[in-house]
């Protein structure tokens, strides 16, 4: 059992989710202010130092369910509010993505290198002053407890994060449009220009800890601001794909025909188009709260929903749409109370000593 999971599930699902709502505050044409507002109050509280001292603790992986109440409580700690049915579908997504990005991880070395990814996304992502400090402590954390861990230690946690998503099968349209998954929810290990080759040097490298390496089988840079050189952990929404070895792809569609081209995919709908917000009135505050509603019919499971009557399945839909506005109605009268069961007096700026935990973990 690896008491090293918590880190690369907890960082890289919160830059997944951070990922989403940021393309989909953009695709909305939400304001600038309140775009920023909501970034920077997720960020902030996702490198919380009393959270990151919790995450980077020795122990046994937690549960999904406590994973995504930490992570649902920081989403909820801005002037934005998801209903539950959008919080469910955000997080199927950000839990395929990062299940995608551990299973075709080509060695241990990638594994931290696509963490690290997520983590150079939230320094870039931040505006608020005070907050690129601790996501550098973020980044020294990472480094100290995973550098001195063994190649077989870090591909352990890397089998155990995935043993917890095991049951988690979505299909992502951006995956499948770009060649890396199947209809069955499968994905496709095609060739990339990273590749560490793990699976044939495990028995030469295993036992070797990560900064030992020797130089030449070293793929990626691990420094602050070095180039990571893999794509996994990258933006997915925004970032050039053309140096992935796909299928032939037609001619490049502009953004908005590329969201009608992904609603279109066949056997999928689009987890993009799935997030279209139907967004509250907008005014010019960048602190009044506003809601994400993300109400639609798209289903994203893979299993076979069963074949039933029209009338039988007309009235099934109906009560299905009346309790989830029942449950959906409840769930944003819990809203309001959520953060102030989350953050402390001082909220999320408060102080713990980073130096102290960086040393403890350096020990």
């Amino acid at each position: 059992m690896s008491l090293h999971c918590n880190p690369l599930i907890y960082l890289n699902m919160g830059g997944e989710m951070l990922y989403v709502l940021q393309q989909r505050l953009k695709a909305q044409k939400i304001n600038s202010r309140k775009t920023s507002t909501v970034i920077d109050d997720i960020t902030a509280a996702l490198v919380d130092p009393k959270i990151i001292s919790a995450i980077f603790t020795d122990s046994p992986i937690s549960s999904l369910s406590w994973i995504r109440s930490t992570l649902e409580k920081i989403a909820l700690c801005s002037i934005m509010r998801l209903d539950q049915d959008s919080m469910n579908k955000l997080f199927d997504l950000m839990m395929m993505m990062v299940k995608f990005q551990l299973s075709i991880a080509t060695g241990p070395r990638e594994v931290i290198l696509l963490t690290l990814n997520h983590v150079d996304a939230l320094r870039n992502m931040i505006s608020r002053n005070g907050v690129h400090e601790k996501i550098t402590a973020v980044h020294e954390l990472i480094i100290k407890k995973y550098g001195k861990l063994t190649c077989n230690e870090i591909w352990e946690a890397r089998n155990e994060c995935l043993d917890l998503l095991s049951d988690i099968n979505v299909r992502v349209s951006i995956l499948m449009k770009l060649g890396l998954q199947n209809e069955d929810t499968s994905f496709n290990i095609n060739a990339r220009n990273y590749n560490e080759k793990f699976d044939l040097m495990s028995k030469e490298l295993g036992s070797i800890e990560l900064l030992q390496i020797p130089q030449n089988l070293r793929v990626g840079s691990l420094q602050l601001l070095g180039e990571r050189v893999t794509f996994l952990g990258r933006n997915i929404y925004t970032m050039n794909y053309s140096f992935v070895t796909i299928k032939p792809q037609k001619e490049k569609l502009p953004p908005s025909n590329r969201n009608k081209m992904f609603i279109k995919d066949k056997g999928t709908k689009a987890e993009l188009g799935m997030l279209a917000a139907q967004l509250g009135t907008e005014d010019t505050s960048s602190t009044r709260t506003f809601s994400l509603d993300l109400f639609d019919d798209i289903d994203v499971k893979t299993e076979d929903q069963g074949n039933k009557t029209s009338d039988t399945k007309e009235d099934d839909d109906q009560h299905e749409i009346n309790d989830m506005i029942k449950i959906n109605d409840e769930y944003k009268n819990k809203l309001e109370n959520i953060c102030a069961d989350f953050l402390t007096e001082d909220g999320i700026e408060n102080k713990v000593n980073l130096l102290q935990l960086l040393d403890e973990n350096s020990q």
